[in-house]
């Protein structure tokens, strides 16, 4: 079990650095993204905040 562990833990820690490695790439793409996102959350608000009685 503690060879599935360390096994799971190299996985993980992998992952974090691909992922961490991708952000950096993508930056500025993620970051359009999520300012658009950021905009349709704050317009739905808007809308639903306008239309509930």
């Amino acid at each position: 079990m503690k060879h599935a562990n360390a096994y799971v833990a190299q996985l993980i820690a992998l992952y974090q650095l691909a992922l961490a490695e991708y952000i950096k790439a993508n930056k500025y793409t993620l970051d359009e993204i999520q300012a658009k996102m950021k905009d349709t959350v704050l317009r739905n608000t808007i809308v639903w905040s306008n239309t509930s009685p």
